[in-house]
């Protein structure tokens, strides 16, 4: 905080911002691309780490998968062809 203070002071006397206005860029410009680059790679920690696996629920059941998609053409959310595709997919 003493910093940002200092920073303001010199602001104030000197009467320019191009200095505070550069510090705050180059901050919030770090933080930006952090955060673009760890949603880009969600695997991927600080400092090019992997990070343990999430609990990833595990693979569900065939049979499970095709009560629903028969429920959704049922409830008019899937169309015929739709089924069709998802129906072939989940068999292969």
């Amino acid at each position: 905080m003493a910093l940002l203070s200092q920073m303001f002071r010199r602001v104030a006397i000197t009467g320019r911002t191009d200095t505070l206005n550069a510090w705050f860029a180059t901050r919030q410009g770090g933080r930006w691309a952090e955060q673009t680059v760890a949603s880009a790679f969600p695997d991927i920690g600080p400092h090019g780490s992997r990070r343990a696996p999430a609990d990833e629920a595990p693979p569900a059941d065939p049979a499970d998968e095709l009560r629903e998609l028969e429920e959704l053409h049922r409830r008019g959310v899937l169309t015929d062809t739709e089924l069709d595709g998802l129906r072939a997919r989940l068999s292969s």
